[in-house]
């Protein structure tokens, strides 16, 4: 089932490369924080993050439809891009920190409960923040989401393979 369009694609498409140019033009500073671009095609954004505790990486995979109407998605990936699920021991989860391994209805599934990210907002228990009123916030860009996100995934208290 294809999610429904809400930004026309065009709009959504030149919103989205403008919040992540940094990363496309200045790769190298990026990968010295540990952040590789592996590729961009609209709207997906494919990114390596070191994991020092584990010592190889682990890839994400961000969803930019219908940005910046809607936030981001995020959710980790291998190398065929199919998405990784918990319970083999490679993808970060931190016991009901924000790096989940469960949907709502108990399912496998791996999402970040952070601010910022599609499935925050879209969870029932976090409908007190809407991505409108964080929007135009700096702390919430694609490029800080990122960036928090692997700042996380290497110091957070926790973090382990799941």
């Amino acid at each position: 089932m294809n999610p429904v369009v809400i930004v026309h694609p065009k709009l959504a498409q030149a919103s989205f490369e403008r919040a992540i140019r940094p990363l496309l033009t200045h790769k190298g500073r990026y990968g010295e924080l540990g952040i590789h671009l592996r590729s961009f095609t609209y709207p997906f954004l494919d990114v390596d993050f070191d994991w020092h505790a584990r010592g190889h990486a682990v890839r994400l995979r961000i969803d930019g439809t219908d940005y910046p109407y809607r936030p981001v998605s995020g959710y980790w990936i291998d190398e065929h891009n199919g998405r990784l699920l918990p319970g083999r021991g490679i993808v970060p989860g931190n016991g009901g920190g924000g790096f989940q391994s469960s949907g709502l209805d108990g399912s496998p599934r791996c999402w970040f409960c952070f601010k910022g990210w599609r499935e925050y907002h879209d969870h029932p228990s976090h409908q007190d923040t809407s991505w409108a009123t964080l929007r135009s916030n700096g702390s919430y860009t694609v490029m800080q989401l990122i960036q928090q996100l692997s700042w996380d995934l290497n110091n957070a208290p926790g973090v382990t393979p799941v």
